[in-house]
């Protein structure tokens, strides 16, 4: 048996997109025009996030109040074998999804083999299926944009249960309710409720279906951790002028994401390339001692994240400079959830990236967004069919 010439598969592709910003100036873009340029569009249009990653020098051990804040308030449910069409009842959609923010996400699901759904904040339902259930469900869809095959087998269907005409009475309302009572159509959902009123318990969800007959129980966040003896830190930033940008005392983007990742996955790395590894310590930076490397696994809303940079930044800034020259925080988004950023459809059968990095100093903060590749993989030969 011949070896496989493996060279001539590309690497999946992914993009990388990095800013810089100044604290003074991140509540200033307030219009639409400024919008998609701050930091925090980038959180609040990424809903479902499932880990994050905390790089603290100078820290043992997570501070106390970091650690109450990623493990109290941070419950979350599930709820097994829930049909579709009880997130389209009249009694659900008034008491919950137009009362406050609403995240579900199908979970035991593998997007490249079985049915899956989310359910975004602004009320859009999107159902990722096969051309069987597709064809059973009878609602209008478009074949899945991030995957090419013969015969075409994944489609995605979109309804927003925020949209006007989705209301009791209404023909596009009895159109898909029907549909989805037709076909039991039911999945295993994590579901998190944040609503309006403070006065409300978000759990109020968990009685909801509880009331119904439905096996639903409480999941919280789990907190590990490490601590790295003594770590060179690189230089994030901001970018230098064009005359310094040669002496290597900023790290690139790539380079830095890297050295993130290689002290999260507990890699010692040597000043020297050695013939296993090509990855070595970065050329500037600060020596710092104890680094703590935490992750927490859950499920966290956006607002969650914006709160815990508030911390972060408040931790920074009673810090010395020399000891804690940064801190880093990794958002990991769910690798199997439909959605990645806002209504984009999360790539799958590539490499599946749906994360982001910030990089908090006192004057900046650095965001460093990873997706995967826009082309969708073909996951057939081209033929040439003029032979």
């Amino acid at each position: 048996m011949h070896n496989p010439e493996v060279i001539k598969f590309p690497a999946p592709e992914c993009r990388l997109s990095y800013g810089c910003y100044r604290w003074d100036e991140a509540e200033k873009g307030t219009d639409k025009a400024d919008k998609g340029k701050s930091w925090h569009w980038l959180v609040n249009q990424h809903p479902f996030n499932t880990k994050v990653s905390l790089l603290m020098p100078d820290s043992p051990t997570i501070p106390r109040p970091l650690r109450e804040l990623l493990t109290e308030d941070t419950e979350f449910y599930r709820v097994d074998k829930l049909p579709l069409h009880e997130l389209c009842a009249p009694a659900f959609l008034q008491a919950f999804l137009n009362t406050g923010q609403l995240f579900a996400l199908s979970c035991d699901t593998r997007l490249d083999l079985d049915n899956s759904c989310a359910l975004t904040p602004d009320g859009l339902l999107r159902l990722l299926l096969d051309k069987l259930t597709y064809q059973e469900l009878a609602l209008s869809g478009d074949l899945s944009a991030h995957i090419l095959r013969t015969p075409p087998e994944r489609f995605v269907v979109e309804v927003d249960l925020k949209n006007t005409n989705f209301h009791p009475g209404k023909p596009h309302y009895r159109r898909v309710t029907s549909a989805l009572t037709r076909l039991p159509l039911a999945f295993s959902l994590w579901l998190l409720w944040l609503p309006q009123d403070p006065g409300i318990c978000p759990s109020s969800i968990a009685k909801y279906f509880h009331d119904l007959g439905y096996d639903i129980k409480e999941c919280g966040a789990t907190v590990g951790q490490g601590v790295v003896g003594e770590a060179l830190m690189p230089h994030p930033g901001p970018p230098l002028p064009e005359e310094e940008a040669g002496e290597d005392l900023v790290a690139e983007p790539e380079d830095l994401l890297e050295w993130v990742g290689c002290q999260m996955l507990g890699i010692k790395l040597s000043r020297e390339e050695s013939v296993l590894s090509g990855v070595v310590e970065p050329r500037q930076g600060m020596r710092v001692a104890n680094l703590c490397c935490a992750q927490c696994s859950g499920f966290f809303p956006p607002s969650h994240i914006l709160l815990l940079i508030d911390h972060l930044r408040l931790w920074l800034a009673q810090r010395d400079v020399t000891a804690v020259p940064w801190v880093g925080v990794t958002v990991y988004g769910h690798p199997d959830s439909p959605v990645s950023w806002g209504r984009q459809e999360h790539s799958h059968h590539t490499t599946g990236d749906n994360l982001y990095t910030l990089v908090l100093t006192r004057e900046h903060l650095l965001a460093y967004q990873l997706q995967g590749p826009s082309k969708p993989q073909r996951l057939y030969v081209k033929t040439n069919k003029n032979k």
